[in-house]
């Protein structure tokens, strides 16, 4: 997993901070964890959106707070997606990712008397592939996301169409939660 900053880092700021249901948070945290259940998560999400006005001013702010509900939403897909492996024995070949690189291009800079090749690369949600040294090979790519507008969609179909130019046989997904 190449994410750094985790739920459970925004959860701890939160306590650290004095935010009052950290404590209620964490629990449904730990429920989602252990049991992977969905309904955890909703009620999660949904304490999190109704109190978007207390924790955004006070203790996370406009960016960390955006951050935070989408980290979740994409931290409950992994941890689904990687029970699914876990169950069927599946990991052994092919395996899911977390917010890792894929490799979309790679261009060759003459420099220094010779060329030299600039890979560049794209985080993705989660990708299912086999890792070979810095990136993973997909085979599918999902994204999560909390609604917010089309943008969204516009900018996952712009990664999947990048990402299905190196690798035209990739699978994309988009797997979108609305709070409202």
């Amino acid at each position: 997993m190449a994410r750094i900053k985790k739920t459970y880092d925004y959860l701890i700021e939160l306590k650290n901070r004095g935010y009052n249901r950290s404590n209620e948070l964490l629990e449904l945290y730990n429920k989602w964890k252990r049991d992977t259940d969905i309904r955890s998560l909703s009620d999660f999400l949904s304490i999190i959106w109704k109190e978007k006005d207390n924790i955004k001013p006070k203790y996370l702010g406009e960016n960390s707070y955006n951050n935070f509900r989408g980290v979740a939403f994409e931290e409950f897909c992994f941890d689904l997606v990687n029970k699914i492996f876990e169950e069927v024995g599946a990991k052994d070949e092919i395996k899911p990712f977390w917010n890792e690189k894929v490799l979309t291009d790679e261009f060759y800079i003459f420099e220094d008397g010779r060329f030299k090749i600039h890979p560049k690369y794209k985080r993705v949600d989660i990708v299912i592939g086999k890792k070979e040294g810095n990136s993973v090979h997909p085979i599918v790519i999902i994204s999560c996301k909390i609604w917010q507008s089309t943008n969204w969609l516009d900018e996952d179909r712009a990664v999947f169409d990048n990402i299905r130019n190196r690798y035209p046989y990739v699978l994309g997904y988009s797997l979108c939660m609305n709070l409202n």
